[in-house]
């Protein structure tokens, strides 16, 4: 077998865009999606990895799953500590959580005293196609200007929810060593 990357991967954005959904489906390969909505506190962890395209790396992901309420704001940037990837999400029916995706960021980068860091912006919800107000254009502008791929999914049908995840998993392999095993 190939070598490791560990990676820390926080999934951040505005409560309720889907952000612990997308993790806990993309953790458990579509098996579970959660019926409830119920608000994350503080931190929810877990680990996936995801093999590479050349088949010789896998990068396991240790995924920080961050509450989005502003309640937490003070202790959020405690999680933050030496991340090296972030997955932001925003929910298309709702325009200020691609606005604030922005916001996030630039919190997270000076949170850790960085520029940029590896990363992807996720459309979620693309289920509610009837009730979506942000548009593709505007989703794929925001990620360009942020330095990133943009990615759209549908945490509740698991549609596309692996993509950002091998994205993120293709930068890592080709960027600077992270740990590896």
């Amino acid at each position: 077998m190939g070598k490791t990357i560990r990676c820390k991967l926080v999934v951040v954005g505005d409560p309720a865009v889907g952000k612990t959904a997308l993790v806990q489906m993309f953790h458990s390969a579509g098996q579970r999606f959660p019926k409830h909505y119920m608000m994350t506190l503080g931190v929810e962890f877990c680990t996936k990895a995801v093999t590479t395209p050349d088949a010789t790396t896998i990068v396991e992901f240790h995924l920080f799953d961050i509450a989005g309420q502003e309640i937490y704001a003070e202790i959020v940037p405690s999680f933050w500590e030496d991340t090296e990837a972030v997955m932001l999400v925003y929910d298309v029916t709702r325009a200020h959580t691609l606005e604030a995706c922005a916001n996030w960021y630039g919190r997270l980068l000076q949170s850790l005293g960085k520029d940029s860091l590896p990363g992807v912006l996720v459309a979620n919800k693309m289920d509610l196609r009837e009730r979506l107000v942000v548009k593709r254009a505007e989703g794929q502008q925001m990620a360009a200007q942020l330095g990133m791929a943009f990615h759209e999914t549908s945490a509740l049908d698991g549609q596309d929810i692996e993509l950002p995840f091998q994205e993120l998993a293709k930068l890592i392999h080709s960027g600077p060593v992270l740990d590896v095993e």
